[in-house]
């Protein structure tokens, strides 16, 4: 497991990752608006929860560095990922709450919402969660990939990646029975492990795999999309409510079911965003989720709230349908914006 030589070189951007991105992000906005809303369960829910978050583990896997070591790979994934979860945790989460209380617009969150991410791991802003456990997750697989190379490579060269592999998956059904006996650790820690397995599956399919460049194999690209799409949405179809969650760590699926569903889901999405490349729209919220990650629960809250107020009694599905929409345009004036003035929170430029 060679070291990565840290480099000052931009890293090319893949316009078909940005796809992917976009059509995940979007489904995640799609979710919450559905669950904001109070319906419980829609067509192919299920389906699409066993995958939506482990494209994102997958892509970070995929792009995995090694840098110039531990401290400024630590470095890197603070500026990343925990400085943008701690701004929009403390303005979103527990400022802004405050805020709408004061105004007599929403519930007082109470002042355990400060620390409420530690232990309680649900707050208002839920959706930034995924930032703090993907900032462990990728602690982690440093720390297995360190052993993997530093001491199983040093006796064992050609084992270190299959035992990377192994450790990976130690790891990731600690985290699953974790959740599976309600076994609760602090920070979404539980969470990160199970997702362990999909961060160093991203990790392989960049080694030993031509999955970012142009290969003989892309023709199969639709083929193996829709066949992974039609596995999943098989295996998921009985699945009852709220099956996969990853934010709570709770799963309902057999732990087979669960990881499979996760990387044929995945690969589906890679796949088909692979043959189609780009949809300037969708791949623009892509290239800039997480700034709706961290914004669109409220932004969707507001639409919703305006509705309710101004009394639109509309169908369900037009109600959801237009939410949804004009939730996802609304970007179009929030990411240049945040752009411009949010640059060090979210991801753009580093504060370290």
């Amino acid at each position: 497991m060679e070291p990565v030589t840290p480099t000052s070189v931009a890293k090319p951007r893949y316009a078909f990752v940005d796809l992917a991105k976009g059509i995940c992000i979007m489904l995640v906005v799609w979710h919450h608006v559905v669950s904001t809303w109070g319906l419980e369960t829609y067509p192919l829910k299920e389906a699409v929860s066993s995958f939506r978050m482990p494209l994102y583990f997958f892509l970070s896997g995929l792009f995995f560095k090694e840098y110039a070591g531990f401290f400024d790979f630590c470095k890197r994934k603070i500026n990343k990922l925990l400085i943008p979860f701690a701004f929009f945790f403390v303005t979103l989460s527990c400022i802004f709450p405050f805020v709408l209380h004061y105004l007599h617009l929403r519930g007082n969150p109470d002042a355990s919402v400060w620390y409420s991410f530690v232990w309680k791991q649900s707050f208002p802003n839920i959706p930034i969660w995924f930032l703090l456990s993907l900032f462990w997750t990728n602690l982690m697989f440093y720390g297995l990939y360190l052993v993997a190379k530093k001491v199983v490579a040093r006796k064992f060269p050609q084992y270190a990646t299959s035992s990377l592999v192994v450790l990976s998956v130690v790891l990731g059904l600690i985290g699953f029975f974790l959740g599976r006996y309600n076994i609760k650790l602090p920070l979404f820690w539980a969470s990160s492990m199970t997702a362990i397995p999909y961060f160093c599956a991203g990790h392989v399919a960049f080694r030993y795999t031509k999955i970012l460049a142009p290969n003989p194999m892309d023709k199969f690209n639709i083929p193996f999309a829709l066949l992974g799409f039609g596995l999943v949405v098989a295996l998921a179809w009985n699945a009852p409510p709220d099956s996969v969650s990853y934010v709570s760590n709770r799963y309902w699926f057999p732990i087979w079911s669960v990881y499979l569903c996760g990387i044929l889901g995945t690969l589906a999405v890679l796949f088909l965003s692979k043959a189609i490349k780009k949809i300037p729209l969708v791949s623009y919220f892509g290239r800039y989720s997480i700034m709706v990650l961290v914004t669109h629960g409220w932004v969707q809250w507001g639409i919703i709230k305006i509705l309710q107020e101004n009394h639109v009694h509309w169908s369900r599905p037009v109600a959801l349908a237009f939410v949804f929409v004009v939730t996802m345009l609304l970007y179009l004036a929030i990411i240049p914006f945040m752009k411009c003035f949010l640059p060090h929170v979210t991801a753009q430029k580093d504060v370290l």
